[in-house]
């Protein structure tokens, strides 16, 4: 995260060869005959590219394209003499490859643009780019000056990403240091008490105080990270195109993770509301929000979402629609095409078949649990392998309760209540267990 920050936050220059000078006119004459390029391969992924204008310059013709339903702008190159094709390029393409290079601007959630400069080779045989990254960058521009903009032959830094990417790094450092000094207190108090925590439970008790927000977060608070979460994500999208080979696979598992961290807190402020019945509550959070399915979605999506996304790409209802940016302009489109790709991640992380098969009953996603009651939005995520399903209610199994940090209290009346820690912003207070119901038999009265 650190790594990305700082490529990212460093002032980049694009090549003197891919600026346009002041005063050169923009051309379409022939424009699919001079500027034939439909697409580049990069980060393994094929991304489609429309030609809206040239410029002669002194350096050759640089051809002005945007990736429209990404809000991706940019100059490519193409030289004149032939080269021996770059390595990510097929063998097709062995006797018909020109030098290519080209500068992306993608345009984020905020009022900046990620910067990459990929080099590589041209085909012509099939029209498309063979690239590799390998600069980047960010600068304070979007919308329509992005659209219209030339480059320049000065240094570009955003300080906007500066700001909030420091920010985040900050807070993001600052979680892991309380979910470290959670984890170690609660091992240490296990092991006082005799209780052995299996692999399965210590990992969910760790993702468990990993989560963003704090018990009692309100409102502004949530919106607040959802801004920095979009952000985030929209850098990880960024990053699958610069990524090859199995460091692209864990870009894709992060990409997955980070996006179950947005539908997590999109979900929070939804259910602070109290807009939701319990039962859909409940429901919803079964289904999107459970360990099980979460896991084995980010796997699938990290094997399937590279050719996915070129079949996504190369579909006609995006690979030529600048006429639709045009009209409904380029921010708008972009989140458009941001959230096709976005909605279909979260298909692949719902990923249910293994919960049926373990169960044998989908009234596992509906069925009432007084600890689930109880609990509310204390918890991040479910864990349906946790339940016991009897006579048409829910109960939590012993390593479940374990696996959420649940303590059962004793007062001395004899009165037995449930117990979680309450989850602060950074400070971990030692004293911070909360009763949030009373124990009466099998079942947690609210």
């Amino acid at each position: 995260m650190i790594r990305s920050y700082l490529n990212f936050v460093t002032p980049h220059k694009i090549s003197e060869t891919l600026f346009v000078p002041p005063g050169v006119e923009k051309e379409t004459v022939n424009l699919t005959e001079v500027c034939p390029v439909e697409g580049f391969l990069l980060g393994q992924v094929w991304w489609n590219a429309q030609v809206t204008h040239y410029y002669n310059t002194r350096h050759g013709r640089l051809c002005h394209f945007v990736i429209p339903q990404y809000n991706i702008h940019g100059n490519h190159r193409i030289g004149s003499s032939k080269v021996l094709p770059y390595y990510t390029t097929p063998s097709s393409c062995l006797n018909d490859s020109y030098p290519f290079e080209l500068y992306i601007y993608h345009g984020s959630f905020g009022y900046f643009s990620f910067y990459e400069e990929p080099t590589g080779t041209y085909c012509a045989n099939d029209k498309t780019g063979y690239i590799v990254s390998r600069r980047f960058g960010t600068y304070d521009i979007n919308g329509p000056s992005l659209a219209e903009d030339t480059a320049s032959t000065d240094y570009r830094k955003s300080y906007w990403y500066g700001v909030t990417g420091a920010l985040w790094v900050v807070y993001r450092g600052l979680v892991l240091r309380r979910s470290f000094i959670i984890c170690k207190r609660y091992a240490r108090r296990c092991s006082d008490i005799g209780v052995k925590l299996r692999r399965k439970e210590a990992v969910v008790f760790v993702h468990e105080q990993l989560r963003l927000t704090a018990h009692g977060a309100t409102k502004l608070h949530r919106v607040a990270l959802l801004y920095f979460l979009i952000e985030g994500l929209m850098g990880d999208l960024f990053l699958l195109i610069a990524s090859n080979g199995f460091l692209s696979k864990i870009q894709y598992v992060s990409l997955g993770y980070n996006l179950s961290g947005l539908l997590l807190v999109a979900f929070e402020i939804i259910e602070s509301t109290n807009w939701l019945q319990e039962r859909t509550r409940v429901i919803v959070k079964r289904l999107l929000f459970c360990y099980e399915s979460s896991l084995l979605g980010e796997i699938v999506g990290a094997a399937v979402q590279q050719p996915f996304l070129s079949e996504l790409n190369g579909s006609r209802a995006l690979k030529m629609s600048n006429n639709v940016n045009l009209v409904v302009s380029h921010y708008v489109w972009s989140i458009v095409g941001h959230c096709i790709f976005v909605f279909a991640v979260i298909g692949f992380i719902i990923f249910i078949r293994y919960v049926w098969w373990k169960h044998r009953t989908w009234s596992v996603f509906y069925a009432p649990c007084c600890v689930d009651t109880a609990l509310g939005n204390r918890n991040k995520m479910t864990m349906l392998g946790g339940y016991h399903h009897y006579d048409g209610e829910l109960y939590y199994k012993p390593e479940a309760l374990r696996s959420f940090g649940l303590l059962k209290m004793e007062e001395e009346d004899g009165l037995e209540c449930l117990v979680p820690r309450k989850l602060h912003w950074f400070a971990v207070p030692r004293n911070d267990l909360i009763v949030i119901g009373t124990v009466s038999g099998d079942l947690v009265k609210h």
